[in-house]
C-alpha cells in the first residue's frame, strides 16, 4: 500500500505541475523531488509507461505493474481535478493542429522511448545503482523532450496524463478534452516504452536492480 500511496502522490504532483501549465523547468524540477522522495519507496515511476517498461525487464511482476498504472492514472484525474479547482487556467493535452495524427503518434513513440531509456539506464544498472544521478538525469531529460515534441504531439510521452484529463474532461463536460487523441498518446506512450525495455536488455546484458 505505501508503494502505491507514493505512486498517486507523486503522480498527482508531478501532472498537477503540468496541468497548471508551469512550464517545462517547473515540471522537470517536480519530477525530480518526486523522484528523491519516492525512488527509495516505490521506484518513483509516476508513468505508466515507465512502469510498462519496468516490468518487461523484469523488474516487478504483471500484477504489481498494474496496480502501480491504476494508482498514477486516479493521480493524473486528481491532479487535473485540482487544476480546475485552484487554477483559472487547466493546459490539456493535444497536437500540434498543423500535424497529422500519424506525425503526433511518431512523436510520442520517440519522446516515451528515450525518457524511458533514461529510466532504465540510470535507475536499474549496476554502474547507476548506488548513485544519486537518477534524479537529476530522469528529470532534466524533461525540457529537451517537451522542447522537441511539445510543438508537434504535445510532448507527453505519459499515459497518465493523457487518461487522467481525458477521464476529467469527460465527466466535467469540458469541450477542449479530444478522445480521439486518447489512443494516440496511450499506445505511443507504451509502444516507446517497450522498445526501450527490448533496446535495454540487449544492449544491457547484465542488467542489475
Amino acid at each position: 500500500m505505501r508503494k502505491l500511496l507514493m505512486e498517486f502522490i507523486g503522480t498527482f504532483f508531478f501532472i498537477l505541475t503540468i496541468a497548471i501549465g508551469a512550464g517545462p523547468i517547473a515540471v522537470s524540477s517536480m519530477l525530480m523531488a518526486w523522484l528523491y522522495i519516492g525512488f527509495y519507496v516505490s521506484g518513483g515511476h509516476f508513468n505508466p509507461m515507465v512502469t510498462l517498461a519496468v516490468m518487461l525487464t523484469e523488474g516487478i511482476t504483471l500484477v504489481h505493474a498494474g496496480y502501480y498504472m491504476l494508482a498514477q492514472i486516479a493521480g493524473g484525474f486528481l491532479a487535473y481535478a485540482a487544476a480546475a479547482y485552484l487554477h483559472t487556467r487547466v493546459v490539456f493535452p493535444e497536437p500540434n493542429a498543423s500535424v497529422s495524427l500519424a506525425q503526433a503518434f511518431i512523436v510520442e513513440i520517440l519522446l516515451a522511448f528515450v525518457f524511458a531509456s533514461v529510466v532504465l539506464h540510470v535507475a536499474m544498472t549496476k554502474r547507476f545503482h548506488a548513485s544519486t544521478v537518477f534524479g537529476f538525469a530522469i528529470g532534466f531529460t524533461i525540457p529537451a523532450l517537451m522542447a522537441f515534441g511539445g510543438p508537434i504531439s504535445g510532448g507527453l510521452f505519459n499515459p497518465a496524463i493523457s487518461i487522467g484529463s481525458t477521464l476529467f474532461g469527460a465527466i466535467s463536460g469540458m469541450s477542449e478534452i479530444m478522445w480521439s487523441h486518447l489512443g494516440m498518446y496511450v499506445i505511443g506512450a507504451f509502444l516507446g516504452g517497450a522498445l526501450a525495455a527490448y533496446a535495454f536488455i540487449y544492449f544491457v546484458p547484465e542488467r542489475s536492480r
